[in-house]
């Protein structure tokens, strides 16, 4: 028996960083961790190919007894693509994940056999009902798993060659119930945790596959402070042991400030680079949405805060919440220049299948069915206090605003200032690999323009002293790009209307078809 499962590509992201191998001169892809995960629950007389469009093409004749096809909301629309090719040419089709559990009325006619729910358990059940000839059609999952029972991922399926940045998933679940995220809705509320071991022993296998960079994917690493404390504690300690440290990424929450000890086992594990959830500088649309781990804090000194100890903040913001009016833009956009807060991922709000935000505005009748949506260029609600066309105007100016140039030079420099001296011993990286590093990043600069070239100058004076800063600048860099490349593709890249300083300058204002008619 032979299983062919797809990972279809994604549509223009800003967080696919697939533009970063101009620069870095190695695709920027991180892998989806649910084909390898189902290869790992998966009997080893069972046949599995993975296929991950956006590293390789699908091969739609690939000679298999069933095709899985997993994917979030932003991969929708080539998830039923793919499905409807390959059931033209006779193979049988399911199809699972993120959008077929929030979404299953949507997946159905698309599929013969759908999955909803986590797949640990489901997913051999139907193998041994296949393969004794009596599989169902649907396989439901509603009740939340151990998450001790995920085993490892099968990561030598895939192209490791590939990818850029490796991912091991820490938790799932989130305790918080911001009225905008699905995570709570097919994740749940309540934080299942894999274990330390587990998880350094899949840092080892990224470690071999030549992984230098891992994301570890938690919808807030750091909420529960105890388990966070353990995980990073064994990262710090294996990290010391290696030759070449590897830079950690995750995704936590801004309250993690009131544990400043945590913050500097972050830094210390190399954890350098956090997203997160910072949505809206206005208290009211916070508390709109439910935001209320953001609430108790002031959010420019919290930012600032992370900063000076060594944690790089990749801000969450979003526009066009029921307090927000047409002011946001502006208002967000100087609070990201006054934050120095270098990458920003800003859209428009969105309400998720299955969400109370989209519960509600169902009731209210200000809902747009979409079968899929990207939130930097478009949204499924109708705002309150503007128009969809302003809405997305708006955001539109925002983004050009905020990559600006001299706007993102500007953040880039405000950082790096009040980012800590951690010395070489502390970063891993010695003086010399330092001066090598730091004659990279200054051709990487000096290519961009003449508003770029003044970064490497200022870091100059102080780069012994501050290393592992330039990694971050690095990152940095090659997000902007990707982000620049995306606007480009979602024809949303203007730098005249980025250097404009009003958002609705008359002949700047180039008006679309409201969602809403």
């Amino acid at each position: 028996m032979r299983v062919y499962l797809v990972n279809p590509g994604l549509q223009a992201s800003f967080w696919s960083l697939s533009e970063a191998a101009d620069i870095t001169g190695k695709p920027g892809y991180i892998p989806n961790l649910a084909p390898p995960t189902l290869a790992a629950l998966t009997p080893k007389d069972v046949e599995v190919v993975i296929c991950d469009e956006t590293v390789e093409a699908v091969d739609l004749d690939m000679p298999c007894d069933l095709v899985g096809i997993t994917g979030y909301v932003s991969q929708s629309r080539r998830m039923v693509e793919l499905a409807r090719m390959f059931r033209e040419r006779g193979r049988l089709v399911a199809i699972g994940g993120p959008f077929a559990s929030l979404s299953p009325e949507r997946c159905r006619p698309h599929c013969d056999i759908l999955f909803t729910g986590e797949a640990e358990l489901t997913w051999p059940a139907f193998l041994d009902d296949f393969r004794a000839g009596r599989h169902r059609d649907h396989y439901a999952q509603p009740e939340k798993i151990d998450f001790a029972l995920s085993p490892p991922p099968r990561m030598d399926l895939l192209r490791n060659d590939r990818y850029t940045i490796g991912v091991i998933q820490t938790s799932r679940g989130c305790p918080f119930e911001c009225e905008f995220c699905d995570v709570i809705v097919y994740l749940g509320r309540r934080i299942r945790h894999k274990a330390v071991d587990q998880i350094l022993a899949e840092a080892d296998t990224l470690y071999g596959y030549g992984y230098r960079s891992i994301f570890l994917s938690d919808d807030n690493f750091t909420v529960n402070r105890k388990k966070a404390t353990q995980i990073l504690t064994a990262l710090r300690d294996w990290n010391r042991n290696r030759e070449e440290p590897v830079i950690f990424s995750t995704q936590l929450s801004i309250d993690i400030v009131r544990d400043p000890e945590v913050v500097d086992l972050c830094a210390a594990a190399g954890l350098n680079v956090a997203f997160v959830g910072i949505e809206s500088p206005n208290k009211e649309a916070l508390a709109e949405a439910k935001k209320r781990q953001n609430l108790a804090r002031d959010l420019l000194e919290s930012i600032r805060e992370l900063q000076c100890r060594g944690v790089c903040v990749q801000a969450g913001m979003i526009v066009g919440f029921d307090h927000d009016t047409t002011d946001a833009f502006r208002e967000q956009f100087e609070f990201l220049q006054t934050a120095n807060v270098p990458i920003c991922s800003t859209g428009m709000l969105n309400a998720p299948a299955g969400t109370p935000l989209e519960a509600r505005l169902r009731a209210d009748g200000r809902l747009v069915d979409r079968l899929d949506f990207d939130h930097y260029s478009a949204t499924n609600i109708v705002p309150k206090q503007m128009t969809a066309d302003e809405l997305r105007h708006g955001t539109r100016w925002l983004l050009n605003r905020l990559y600006d140039p001299n706007h993102f030079a500007e953040r880039v420099l405000g950082l790096y200032e009040v980012w800590p001296d951690s010395g070489p011993v502390r970063s891993g990286l010695s003086l010399d690999d330092g001066a090598e590093f730091y004659t990279h990043l200054l051709r990487a600069f000096a290519s961009m323009g003449p508003e770029f070239r003044r970064i490497p100058l200022r870091v100059l004076r102080r780069w012994k002293q501050k290393p592992s800063g330039l990694n971050i600048l690095f990152s940095a860099l090659v997000t902007y790009k990707h982000i620049v490349s995306v606007m480009q593709k979602l024809d949303m890249w203007d730098p005249e209307l980025g250097a404009a300083e009003n958002p609705w300058a008359p002949g700047r204002h180039t008006l679309e078809p409201a969602l809403a008619t």
